[in-house]
């Protein structure tokens, strides 16, 4: 079974969204609503199919289901967290999440995504697009343990508000449309985007967006966050990230002017966070005892902020203590 987690803040947008992406290529979506309460619009002509394939929940929700609530984030995409847990739960064995306004272009979302989980080559040319003389032809092996699928942007790449106000947007167009999958390397980093991304169940406790928005100093570097944790975690463990196609059709619903005023606060921290991660020492086998380390590590920092984001992936750890509840709705199936 396969799931996708969709954060919203609009009703409107969310109706586009589903409307667009019809019919569903996934066993499941999954709604996130930031907002106090549930206010959804279900485009016409899709009622039964919601009725048997959509979960949604808002704030209330997550304060029915989670004895420390805070540890989801509100007003800001990191609230997309819970949806993760939740599509841990019903036994999704690939979570996909996509922003909502992220539309289909052309490409197999899901096959290209699940491709890239469980089928990228071992070999690959050292020109790429070109097929370089020694690559075998009938025996490149399969890349064992990839994990997370990074996938991009065709329409508006995702660029911060400085970028962005500066007119570079249109230029990075053509380098989004032609870029292709590729291995990342574990020996360097790189900005993981929440805006299309896929991953196995069995990381879904890493997929823990960082603290943003109400109650935080920072927001809009949940994803960005959280994947600096999650390739550390990769490191140690040897999984493989990939990042490339599938493309979506982003079609930017926020303000480049009020981002600018949300990323400004973190940008500082950004330049050096980066370094307090890679310090981080594991000992741990699976991905939830490494992430329980570093809430462990977090936690006893001198900045208030890092320690409480360690404090929260502690909780959120404790979360997936227990064994998934399959839901009796939905057929499970190997992906």
């Amino acid at each position: 079974m396969n799931a996708l987690v969709v954060p919203t803040n609009s009703r409107e947008r969310l109706a586009d969204f589903l409307s667009a992406w019809a019919p569903w290529p996934w066993d499941l979506i999954i709604v996130v609503q930031d907002e106090p309460e549930l206010d959804l619009t279900i485009p016409d002509g899709l009622e039964h199919d919601a009725a048997q394939r959509l979960q949604a929940f808002s704030w209330a929700e997550i304060d029915g289901m989670i004895s420390d609530p805070t540890v989801i984030s509100r007003h800001d995409s990191a609230v997309r967290s819970f949806g993760f847990w939740q599509a841990w739960r019903t036994g999704a064995e690939i979570i996909f999440t996509l922003d909502d306004d992220c539309y289909p272009s052309g490409d197999d979302l899901v096959g290209r995504h699940r491709d890239n989980l469980y089928r990228t080559p071992v070999w690959t040319s050292s020109v790429p697009g070109l097929r370089v003389r020694g690559l075998p032809y009938r025996r490149p092996g399969v890349l064992p343990d990839v994990q997370i699928s990074m996938g991009l942007w065709r329409g508006t790449p995702d660029l911060d508000a400085i970028t962005t106000l500066a007119g570079a947007a249109d230029a990075g167009v053509d380098y989004v449309t032609r870029a292709e999958t590729r291995v990342m390397s574990p020996h360097q980093l790189f900005p993981m985007s929440g805006m299309n991304l896929a991953f196995r169940r069995d990381v879904a406790c890493l997929m823990y967006f960082a603290p943003m928005g109400l109650g935080q100093p920072f927001a809009r570097f949940d994803d960005i966050w959280c994947g600096l944790l999650a390739q550390r975690i990769c490191r140690h463990l040897g999984y493989s990230i990939v990042a490339g196609r599938p493309h979506v059709d982003h079609r930017r619903a926020s303000d480049p002017l009020r981002n600018l005023v949300k990323e400004a606060p973190g940008v500082e921290v950004n330049e050096r966070l980066w370094e307090t991660l890679s310090d981080l020492r594991f000992t741990g086998a699976t991905p939830l005892d490494c992430m329980s380390e570093a809430g462990h590590g977090l936690s006893a920092a001198s900045d208030a902020y890092l320690a409480g984001w360690g404090r929260r992936i502690g909780e959120w750890c404790s979360l997936f203590d227990h064994s998934p509840e399959r839901s009796p709705d939905v057929a499970v199936a190997a992906p």
